[in-house]
């Protein structure tokens, strides 16, 4: 079975443009989904400046995970890094959302993920980009992010340093 339900239920003109407007005013559910119309129709450049726009404050990991991505080219990454994130996974009006509620409900409690442990996943790789970018900026927001507290790059940060520069 697969998780990406995007190209499910694509609105028409009419609901794309009352998207847009809800999105304007703000509307977080909204442009959650209008994002995830935007990359079901190719348009994930489109579709990765409404989601940062819209939760880039509630998911700076998501949203520097994401730049990381389409900075190094993969822009299909970015956007599966929204697309499969907590904020857009628990959007009422997302297509996650209508996906779960064709499913029975036994089988809807197994597709519930551990927000926690999403939130580590994308940490993770947050910092080993960092890592693997390996210039002096980079390195620094990994040790800064370290420094903050951010354990996924304490660990990267302690694997790619010598000992004494810690």
């Amino acid at each position: 079975m697969t998780d990406d339900h995007s190209g499910s239920g694509m609105p028409g003109p009419d609901q794309l443009k009352a998207s847009r407007v809800r999105a304007d005013a703000r509307d977080r559910d909204a442009a959650g989904r209008l994002a995830e119309v935007l990359a079901g129709q190719g348009d994930q450049q489109g579709a990765l400046a409404v989601w940062a726009r819209t939760y880039g404050d509630c998911s700076p990991t998501t949203k520097r995970l994401a730049e990381l991505l389409a900075e190094r080219g993969d822009v299909a990454g970015a956007v599966s890094a929204w697309r499969f994130s907590d904020a857009m996974r628990q959007n009422p009006e997302g297509s996650h959302a209508s996906w779960l509620k064709t499913l029975p409900d036994e089988d809807r409690l197994e597709c519930e993920d551990d927000p926690e442990d999403w939130a580590f996943m994308e940490a993770e790789q947050v910092a080993r980009l960092l890592a693997d970018r390996g210039d002096a900026t980079a390195l620094a927001e990994l040790r800064a992010r370290a420094c903050a507290g951010d354990s996924a790059a304490a660990s990267t940060w302690l694997t790619i340093t010598p000992r004494d520069t810690h």
